[in-house]
């Protein structure tokens, strides 16, 4: 099974992501029915809407297939796509959000000109900037941890080994990076909490 876990479907996976970047349907086919059952609820629980949900997905790959060049650097697939898959429920929601949200506001305030230009200013922020700004504001050594583990893959237990600290000291700090980068991401998007936590879910 190429999902079963392991080195097996990890080397598989990376094996197909070189195919499509070569252009090859049959990989992408493939890829896309791996893959369906487990972005598909992962997508719902941001989106909260089924028929968006598949909406969504279909975008995710659509995604995949039109940035394939750039699947030669890809070393870990699976989160690839979910942040793929992530980034671009997030972009939609802030934007119908913030539309919504400033349509009230030109109602109330009867000022057009304003609200177009608050759209184009907020479609134009970019989730990944927001979180770099986010990781540079943590403590040194939280800021280590964190782009160990997030950036770099590394296992709690590796990031315990190279630092010489505990895995629970590990788990502790990434935790409260993680809560505070939410936190961040919250006061400066106005997007709930609970969608930012499902971005951190993978």
């Amino acid at each position: 099974m190429a999902n079963s876990g392991g080195e097996y479907a990890y080397s598989e996976d990376n094996a197909l992501f070189l195919q499509i970047a070569g252009g090859d349907e049959a990989s992408y086919t493939q890829i896309f029915h791996l893959y369906t059952p487990r972005l598909l609820p992962f997508i719902y629980k941001i989106t909260r809407d089924e028929h968006l949900a598949r909406e969504m997905l279909q975008e995710t790959f659509l995604r995949l297939w039109m940035k394939r060049a750039d699947l030669l650097r890809v070393e870990r697939p699976a989160s690839w796509l979910f942040r793929i898959a992530a980034n671009i429920c997030l972009t939609h929601l802030r934007t119908q959000a913030t539309r919504h949200r400033l349509q009230n506001k030109v109602e109330e305030k009867q000022a057009t000109n304003q609200y177009s230009s608050a759209v184009e200013v907020l479609e134009s922020k970019e989730m990944d900037r927001l979180i770099r700004k986010a990781v540079a504001a943590l403590p040194a050594r939280r800021q280590e941890i964190y782009r160990l583990s997030r950036e770099q893959g590394l296992s709690h237990q590796q990031i315990a080994d190279q630092l010489q600290l505990s895995v629970s000291t590990v788990k502790n700090q990434l935790g409260f990076s993680i809560k505070f980068i939410q936190e961040y991401l919250h006061n400066a998007t106005g997007l709930s909490l609970a969608v930012l936590v499902a971005l951190f879910l993978f």
